[in-house]
């Protein structure tokens, strides 16, 4: 008869205590004070519904945290309405709160509630390409360090002092170019490989990915940046342009929704390794709002967007549980 010895070329490990259910997957062992032979199962990752915008829009721009989150801007059409409406979300329901100081869609974006940050974007047509940058205190907006490009659909990551800004389009040009931000001002640094907007941003200044985008048409390309040049990492399993993004790291991230050309609800996770596809939003969108960087990949929003009608949707992301489990022989 095989035994788990013969299987798996160890013995059954003895724990006087369960093991978190995390580290445990994949492994069994014998619980004694329990008198159980127990192992842990990963979970589906999956959205779940959450409040609803008060305006419905397209191409805002969010940071924050799932509790504790800022959306701004966005329209409804390419000749407009364009919107300077701020709201926050409380991980229950959003609330409208002071404006921000123009009217801007395709924002780039990063930071906390409190501690916020904006820059570049775009406003109704034939209004020019952005190179104000505002930061946000969780009351008011206050004029800051100017970015040297002016462009929109940026990667933005970090925080608000340790800021950036790459890639982006000011149409018809596309941009590689990449800007720090020090709580100051901006500097110009390394461009990454590949010129390009409408990207999905992760991370923070010093651990960034930017994901998919038009580089030109619909691209599966993704760069890392690791806080001084950018090189080539693995690809999106599907291409698409205008998704959301959000990770702590360059090497933990998720990038939803999108265009393919055709609107997409398709979920990717990355590992550091790969990405897989993982589960789907419940509405399918382009230009829907993500965190971008700083908050986990295990708790991430997505806001508004395109269907093509304009969404006042929002969907939360909770990451796979762990759950211990008994082995029973009935």
């Amino acid at each position: 008869m095989a035994t788990y010895k013969g299987i798996k070329g160890v013995k059954v490990v003895t724990k006087a205590s369960d093991p978190t259910a995390s580290e445990a997957v994949g492994t069994v062992w014998y619980n004694t004070p329990a008198d159980a032979l127990k192992y842990s199962i990963e979970g589906a990752g999956a959205w779940a519904s959450g409040g609803a915008l008060n305006q419905a829009r397209n191409s805002s721009t969010q940071f924050g945290t799932q509790s504790a989150a800022v959306d701004a801007g966005g329209n409804i059409g390419g000749d407009g309405p364009y919107w300077a409406i701020v709201e926050e979300y409380d991980g229950t329901s959003w609330t409208e709160v002071n404006n921000y100081p123009t009217e801007i869609s395709g924002g780039g974006s990063c930071g906390t509630l409190t501690a916020g940050l904006v820059f570049g974007g775009t406003a109704t047509p034939p209004s020019p390409y952005f190179t104000a940058c505002n930061e946000y205190d969780g009351t008011s907006w206050t004029e800051a360090g100017s970015l040297s490009t002016a462009r929109y659909d940026m990667v933005g990551a970090g925080t608000q002092t340790a800021g950036l800004a790459a890639f982006g389009s000011a149409y018809p040009t596309a941009y590689n170019v990449t800007e720090e931000y020090d709580g100051t001002s901006w500097t110009t640094v390394n461009a990454g490989s590949n010129s390009g907007g409408a990207r999905a941003g992760i991370g923070i200044q010093t651990s960034a990915l930017a994901a998919g985008g038009s580089i030109p048409g619909v691209s599966n390309l993704v760069e890392s940046y690791d806080g001084t040049s950018w090189s080539a990492a693995p690809t999106l399993t599907t291409a698409r342009t205008d998704a959301g993004g959000g990770g702590a790291t360059n090497t933990a991230g998720l990038v939803f929704a999108g265009s393919v050309p055709a609107v997409t609800a398709i979920t990717e996770a990355f590992d550091g390794t790969s990405w897989t596809e993982v589960g789907d939003l419940a509405t399918a969108g382009y230009g829907r709002a993500g965190l971008g960087g700083s908050s986990p990949n295990t708790s991430q929003l997505a806001t508004g967007g395109g269907d093509p009608d304009y969404l006042d949707a929002t969907e939360e992301w909770n990451d796979p549980a762990y759950t211990i489990k008994t082995v029973t022989v009935s």
